[in-house]
């Protein structure tokens, strides 16, 4: 390619790309991100609505807690990082990431993975945003980072 700046705007499109599709693999948030997973299949969902609209005014506590959330509808997600809004985006689920994750069986899904990657919290109805504080508040690594 003759064209430096063509070359440029190919090289952003896979990095970004790569970045995007590494995200989904929930092992890069191993020791640095609680995650939080919702997914409904439903093109619209009142649960998932209304889970999300659980998180909408605890963007600090959120952050303090360590979160990333993953939004999911059918095979399209938002990725939401509390700690770093400038790594937000959406995209399309890859099979080997967070898809994996998923029970295809539920219309809707919440799922919270502790900072050693083992699920803590799996249910298919609405979690209110004090009962997912208290669980995540009782963990061994949260109550260490608390104390310090």
């Amino acid at each position: 390619m003759n064209n430096p700046l063509i070359l440029k705007i190919l090289i952003f499109i896979s990095c970004i790309t790569t970045i995007h599709m590494s995200a989904q693999n929930l092992n890069n948030h191993q020791w640095k991100n609680r995650v939080l997973i919702i997914k409904t299949v439903a093109d619209h969902s009142e649960r998932f609505e209304d889970q999300l609209t659980e998180f909408k005014d605890a963007q600090e506590e959120l952050k303090d807690r360590r979160l990333v959330l993953y939004a999911i509808r059918q095979n399209d997600f938002s990725f939401t990082d509390y700690t770093n809004s400038s790594k937000n985006y959406t995209g399309k689920l890859v099979e080997k990431g967070v898809k994996s994750m998923l029970d295809q069986n539920e219309a809707f899904e919440i799922i919270l993975i502790g900072l050693d990657g083992g699920i803590k919290l799996r249910k298919n109805y609405i979690v209110s945003l004090e009962d997912l504080f208290s669980i995540i508040d009782a963990m061994p690594m949260r109550r260490n980072e608390i104390k310090n």
